[in-house]
């Protein structure tokens, strides 16, 4: 388990970076919200497939359509601390002179700093509902 733990973080890491990349390029056409609820979708999907073929290849898949399907709905529930601690951050939840501090020491912006400990939250959902649910051998 912590094998597979420690190559699902990997890809994690790599939905990160489409995440964050996703979320600069949309938020340049629409709010920052709306775009960061849009480049989760893009970095669930990509992830999905990493953790496919690297993190869980067993060898014995689910068929594509409905293991994504699974995947995208255990997304969508890490999802929730992923968002919920986003916007908590992002919109005034968190100490604006902190958010301040970021910007002075010229580092990445604030709605990118606001991305990580959600990130975390939802990986640690996503990785217990993968393991037990969505990647499992197909039956049959």
């Amino acid at each position: 388990m912590q094998k597979k733990l420690v190559k699902f973080a990997l890809v994690g890491g790599v939905g990160f970076i489409i995440d964050a990349a996703t979320l600069a390029l949309l938020s340049t056409v629409m709010p920052v919200v709306a775009a960061r609820g849009a480049a989760f979708w893009v970095a669930a999907s990509s992830t999905w497939w990493c953790n496919r073929v690297f993190t869980f290849n067993d060898g014995q898949y689910r068929e594509p359509i409905g293991q994504w399907g699974r995947f995208m709905l255990c997304a969508m529930l890490g999802f929730v601390p992923n968002w919920g601690c986003y916007w908590l951050l992002f919109q005034g939840g968190y100490p604006h002179w902190l958010r301040a501090e970021f910007g002075q020491l010229g580092l990445i912006s604030w709605p990118y700093i606001a991305m990580i400990p959600g990130i975390l939250l939802g990986m640690l959902v996503n990785f217990s509902l993968s393991q037990r649910w969505v990647f499992t051998k197909a039956v049959g």
